[in-house]
């Protein structure tokens, strides 16, 4: 059973992660938008629970482009958020985002 100040805890970074997720379906949708326009441009596909920094991983493993994860990670890191991007992929490949009833 969680306190009442777990709960607010736990509920804020819920808020968090879902603002995360929005922001990188939103990203996604105006960089297809934009590339539209563009003759054989390479239109990104996003899911709408991933995260960021999930996505951030998934290109640093493809060696699509680094620097994002490594940008994430290092502001992560000043707040004790060790392999940030690494972490947040997992959490999301393991389901630790659900409810403990749908894992």
């Amino acid at each position: 059973m969680m306190t009442r100040r777990e709960i607010l805890r736990h509920n804020a970074w819920q808020a968090v992660v879902s603002l995360d997720q929005a922001l990188h379906c939103l990203g996604g949708l105006l960089t297809s938008l934009l590339l539209a326009c563009v003759p054989g441009a390479n239109m990104p596909a996003v899911w709408a629970d991933e995260t960021l920094s999930s996505r951030c991983w998934r290109w640093h493993v493809a060696g699509v482009r680094h620097w994002p994860c490594r940008w994430l990670d290092r502001l992560a890191a000043l707040f004790g958020d060790r392999e940030h991007c690494r972490n947040s992929y997992e959490s999301e490949r393991t389901g630790r985002q659900l409810p403990p009833e749908l894992r």
